[in-house]
């Protein structure tokens, strides 16, 4: 089979598509054909040498695909050949076939075909555990998402709006802000031209954030903590700025009771990500349905494309998901 294969040309690490032997599935997994397949921020980290790949798991680059299963193990249950699914993986995506283990398949909506089901698994998998099952969001509380517009960013946006919170957005241009507020943000800030943190207070009318999505890190912890709410929940996804935090004020997490979780979703066991797919199916699957939820694609580009893809996202340039196709 075809892959894309991360190479160092020149001390860059370069991408190329080559051939390797294609995966076989066992007992419990199903073998998918890709067709189209999702780009993530930690495809770049690991490109880069800076995501390390866990034990046991294929170093090809990918996290989430979309496709159609053509071999399936003896023990799988609820899954058939011929079946669309999408998939949330370790890694392997950026491939003609993947593998991956039955209980982390879901069945794709009826509405949506193969390119929007590549945007949904790990997008809206990662904001439904930070915001529902570490950040415990409840109806009618108020919502801090950072990078707003970002894949994630777009998936928690129209979780906490279906959820009934109150959703408040950070991005890096009126053109985003704009864009997050027709997605269903109720409130929405340009980083680089407003004072975010003394605007949330101030239009939550002293009362603050309940629960902050934060993949920025660096000094946004700090602001995080001073517009938290009491009995406030920040939950540290990533740290596009920087992964040190200079100035902390302890006193105010003890003031206002604060708790800071930080978390990352590849590593999670078998059994933890695939209660967080029934849980997520439970809450939500009504909602896609009702078309209440829908995957947002900023860009689709062929697998050929992959190293423009990912250009395109390190410069923060996406609204969404960019979308490789596979061939």
């Amino acid at each position: 089979m075809k892959y894309i294969e991360v190479f160092d040309q020149d001390g860059l690490k370069a991408m190329k598509i080559s051939e390797q032997e294609a995966p076989k599935n066992s007992d419990f997994e199903v073998k998918i054909a890709v067709y189209a397949v999702g780009v993530n921020r930690a495809d770049i980290l690991q490109r880069l040498g800076k995501y390390p790949v866990p034990e046991g798991v294929s170093p090809t680059l990918g996290l989430e695909v979309a496709g159609e299963i053509v071999a399936i193990g003896c023990q799988v249950q609820g899954f058939k050949k011929g079946d669309r699914v999408m998939a949330l993986l370790a890694g392997g995506g950026y491939a003609q076939f993947t593998v991956v283990d039955y209980r982390l398949l879901m069945p794709i909506p009826k509405h949506l075909d193969y390119i929007q089901a590549a945007g949904i698994p790990e997008v809206f998998l990662t904001a439904y555990q930070t915001l529902f099952i570490l950040g415990g969001v409840r109806p009618k509380e108020q919502v801090l998402i950072h990078a707003g517009a970002s894949g994630v960013g777009t998936a928690a946006i129209q979780l906490a709006h279906v959820w009934g919170a109150q959703v408040s957005i950070t991005a890096g241009s009126d053109e985003k802000v704009r864009f997050c507020e027709k997605l269903g943000a109720d409130k929405a800030y340009n980083y680089k031209t407003q004072s975010w943190s003394a605007l949330v207070w101030e239009d939550t009318e002293g009362k603050g954030i309940d629960v902050i999505l934060d993949c920025v890190g660096g000094d946004y912890v700090e602001k995080n903590i001073d517009c938290a709410a009491f009995d406030g929940r920040i939950v540290l996804i990533g740290f596009m700025a920087n992964a040190r935090a200079q100035e902390i004020n302890l006193a105010k997490i003890l003031q206002k009771r604060i708790v800071l979780k930080g978390s990352t979703l590849r590593a999670r066991s078998l059994a933890y990500k695939s209660d967080l797919i029934n849980s997520f199916n439970r809450d939500f699957k009504a909602a896609w349905a009702t078309k209440e939820l829908k995957p947002i694609i900023d860009q689709v580009l062929p697998w050929e494309l992959a190293d423009q893809a990912h250009q395109r996202m390190k410069q923060n340039l996406n609204k969404g998901k960019i979308i490789l196709t596979i061939s």
